[in-house]
């Protein structure tokens, strides 16, 4: 959608539909070469982290599946239950927090944004994770845990920096 809530003249569809298949998004970010990722729940598990390209299916109802049909996503957490929130880039990285996986997740991709090249768990003793943002070399991140999902501590819930 333009500012000025109009349809983009290069939008695929003539309408505000730029892709689809999708299922719950929860966070969208953008690197600096204009690459768009998103995060999005799946139904119990399969939560997935994709790269946006215009005009293609993500595959909905169908979830986390190889198929030369669909866009595959570019990580599918089918061990474990995330319920990923925002996202952040920094470099060639993704940071993908989790509510239910209580973790901030770390995923560096390859040149081409469409697969993870090493992953790793940071901040698994905080509780929900709900965003993450980076500005001027530190990540933010808040815990979420007075939600009414989570398990408050004193002094819950946190807006934490960590220099990267």
């Amino acid at each position: 959608m333009n500012k000025d809530g109009s349809i983009p003249e290069d939008n695929p569809f003539g309408n505000y539909v730029y892709s689809y298949g999708h299922r719950n998004p929860q966070g969208l970010v953008w690197n600096g070469e204009g690459k768009m990722f998103s995060s999005e729940h799946g139904p119990t598990r399969n939560d997935e982290v994709n790269i946006i390209i215009k005009g293609e299916n993500y595959g909905w109802p169908m979830e986390c599946v190889e198929s030369g049909e669909f866009i595959n996503p570019i990580r599918c957490f089918t061990e474990f239950t995330i319920a990923p929130g925002g996202l952040a880039y920094y470099g060639d990285t993704l940071y993908v927090p989790g509510l239910r996986g209580t973790q901030l997740r770390k995923l560096n991709l390859d040149e081409s944004y469409s697969k993870v090249l090493s992953e790793e768990e940071l901040f698994s003793d905080l509780g929900r994770i709900r965003e993450v943002t980076v500005h001027e070399g530190y990540l933010y991140f808040t815990t979420s845990n007075y939600d009414g999902r989570g398990i408050p501590k004193i002094n819950d819930d946190k807006i934490l920096r960590v220099k990267i």
